[in-house]
């Protein structure tokens, strides 16, 4: 299928859902969306806590769920009905509207577990190319994004949290942290501190790992010998700290400490906590309030979609899944080029898998993008790391190539 033919089914579906509402009205228009789908899942499915967001041309929605999972740690089943309710939900709503919508991010989060969400993104001309009969629904399966996981920041809020807890209430725990926390527990009366948060920022630097900026008011009384200090931190003076929280580390989650007041030199002097906070990229989707941090688009959606192929690619075969082994597989779109770094082995001639794992998976990227029409790109580099960082590196133009079988495989390797 050429990407011409691809982009005119697109134009066909338009066609029909705009002939449709110009005959008759939308029955969601613009700016009844969230209230249409809080009504179908009040209405319809007994569900009245769910909350709606519309950012950019992305609708997001949040329903906080009680016991999302079971305790082996799978999708509880109850939980997962609502969560297919709300879903329905939103299908019905971004098919019969005339509001501009590319992108649903449904979050489902538990009440009782702490961090522990579900998270399904679709785009949403997929939903209407499937109701058409345009994809078939294991295409369409394989479009969507299921993510099942512990939300680091939501997880490492609470030990940050926990800390200042354990701070104020002088734990043994605490104790060796103190000193840390300039300059209170230097200048101050032991006991006398009391750190109060006021507000809190995160970013997720990877799937276990979150940065947190603190601001903070403190009070404290001055201990003999330091009162002078009372004029450049009194009682209720702002601070800020930056934390590192890494929850893959259940003993210590907490991994550092920076507060913005330091001594140095026979001076107190201060680092600029918000711009080094600034300069640490947020991988993160889901914000702690449940809904997307950000509009999103059509180049992540299939850097995603993609890194989630790869690996159905080897698992879902029987043969290949008897063969090979995927221990991991991500994708990232940045400066118009893709890279896709994964992890696999094989259980044999290493040469020829070698062959087999970056044909099968530059093919499948290749039609991918291709079915989708998707032009904003320049290259694409594939890492497998299991191989001792092997990069094949194609540009659009090769890339296509490639799907067309103008250029083999073993001219890339």
């Amino acid at each position: 299928m050429s990407a011409f033919l691809t982009k005119y089914k697109a134009l066909i579906a338009f066609l029909i859902l705009t002939g449709l509402s110009a005959c008759n009205k939308p029955s969601y228009p613009i700016g009844k969306i969230e209230e249409s789908v809080l009504k179908l899942c009040k209405n319809e499915y007994k569900l009245d806590n769910v909350k709606i967001k519309i950012l950019g041309s992305t609708l997001g929605v949040y329903i906080p769920v009680e016991g999302l999972i079971d305790p082996d740690l799978k999708l509880n089943e109850k939980a997962g009905k609502k969560i297919e309710n709300v879903a329905l939900s939103i299908h019905r709503v971004i098919t019969s509207t005339d509001m501009p919508l590319k992108f649903y991010i449904l979050t489902a989060r538990d009440t009782k577990t702490t961090g522990a969400e579900f998270i399904l993104t679709g785009f949403v001309y997929d939903v209407i190319r499937v109701r058409l009969f345009d994809i078939s629904r294991g295409e369409y399966f394989q479009r969507i994004l299921r993510d099942f996981r512990f939300n680091p920041a939501i997880a490492g809020e609470q030990k940050v949290k926990e800390l200042f807890n354990a701070l104020d209430q002088n734990t043994s725990i605490a104790e060796s942290l103190k000193p840390i926390f300039y300059p209170i527990y230097t200048i101050g009366k032991k006991d006398s501190q009391k750190i109060e948060i006021t507000d809190i920022e995160s970013k997720e630097l990877s799937d276990r790992e979150s940065l947190f900026y603190v601001k903070t008011t403190e009070g404290y009384e001055a201990s003999p010998g330091f009162e002078a200090y009372l004029t450049v931190f009194p009682p209720g003076f702002k601070n800020e700290y930056l934390i590192l929280v890494d929850m893959s580390s259940f003993i210590s989650p907490v991994k550092e400490i920076v507060s913005k007041y330091f001594y140095s030199n026979n001076e107190i002097r201060e680092r600029s906590l918000k711009d080094t906070f600034e300069q640490y990229k947020d991988f993160g989707v889901i914000g702690i309030d449940g809904f997307p941090k950000k509009d999103m688009d059509l180049g992540w959606f299939l850097s995603q979609q993609i890194s989630r192929r790869i690996k159905s690619i080897f698992e879902e075969d029987k043969k290949l899944k008897d063969d090979f082994k995927v221990a991991s597989s991500q994708g990232e779109i940045k400066d118009k080029a893709f890279w896709f770094k994964f992890n696999i082995t094989s259980n044999s001639n290493q040469a020829m898998d070698e062959k087999i794992i970056f044909s099968k998976i530059i093919k499948m990227a290749g039609t991918v993008l291709h079915l989708y029409a998707f032009e904003e790109y320049e290259s694409v580099e594939f890492i497998n790391t299991a191989l001792g960082e092997k990069k094949v590196y194609l540009s659009k133009k090769d890339l296509e190539r490639f799907r067309k079988n103008e250029i083999k495989i073993d001219s890339l390797l």
